[in-house]
């Protein structure tokens, strides 16, 4: 199972606006994402918009909010509004991109990651993500290549270290799995599922002392998915 992630906010200025009511409830309405209140953010976001209907950042910032707040039908329009008249935002395609990932539409969430790399090549994230939405249509060879890319260009991630070595799990490779989850733990040593599947993987090669110790340190974590696994091999 690939760690899941929530939204970037990734809040850009796409035009500029004269209009210095729409700028400042704009910026009210950042402030308010800022702070986790995505709903008081919406009202200043419409607020914006009907006072110029024609403000990109605003549309952006609302996508953002519905987003978070799990109205994707509400985000995509926002977002497909937004490439409709502003083709080339590599920050769109990616948010959007996310959506449809949440929603289970990986195909399309494939396209749009792919869409944000051709505009912006250097979009690490987009790499991780696309790698995710692939794990999920199992594709693993394209998953891997994308997290390879990841790390090539420099992306150092807890998830992306953790799902790497998902796929190698699954592939059989299970010393570079291994090597993925110790550097994940390094990273973030309370990921638990990182210890868990390290655990397992650990099991499979008959490491069963070190393999209890993961398994042990993901239990104290809180993953329940730990103990079911030390009842299963350890209790005699």
């Amino acid at each position: 199972m690939n760690i899941r992630y929530g939204l970037i906010i990734t809040v850009v200025v796409l035009l500029a606006s004269c209009n210095s009511k729409v700028t400042q409830t704009n910026k009210n309405g950042l402030n308010y994402i800022k702070q986790g209140l995505y709903d008081q953010a919406i009202v200043e976001f419409n607020n914006a918009i009907i006072t110029d209907n024609e403000w990109l950042p605003a549309y952006y910032n609302r996508a953002i909010c519905y987003a978070n707040t799990k109205r994707y039908k509400e985000a995509l329009n926002d977002f497909n509004y937004i490439l409709a008249n502003c083709p080339d935002h590599a920050e769109s395609y990616f948010n959007r991109g996310v959506v449809y990932e949440n929603i289970g539409i990986y195909n399309s969430a494939i396209k749009d990651y792919s869409q944000t790399i051709n505009l912006r090549p250097d979009f690490i994230t987009a790499y991780h993500y696309r790698g995710i939405a692939r794990f999920y249509m199992k594709d693993y060879e394209g998953a891997l290549a994308d997290y390879n890319k990841a790390m090539e260009l420099g992306l150092a991630e807890t998830g992306l270290y953790f799902n790497r070595g998902v796929i190698m799990q699954i592939q059989g490779n299970l010393d570079a799995a291994i090597k993925d989850y110790t550097e994940a733990i390094n990273i973030d040593p309370s990921n638990a599922k990182s210890y868990y599947n390290r655990g397992i993987a650990k099991l499979a090669q008959e490491r069963s002392d070190e393999a209890l110790k993961d398994l042990e340190i993901a239990s104290r974590l809180g993953f329940a998915k730990a103990n079911d696994a030390i009842n299963t091999y350890f209790r005699y």
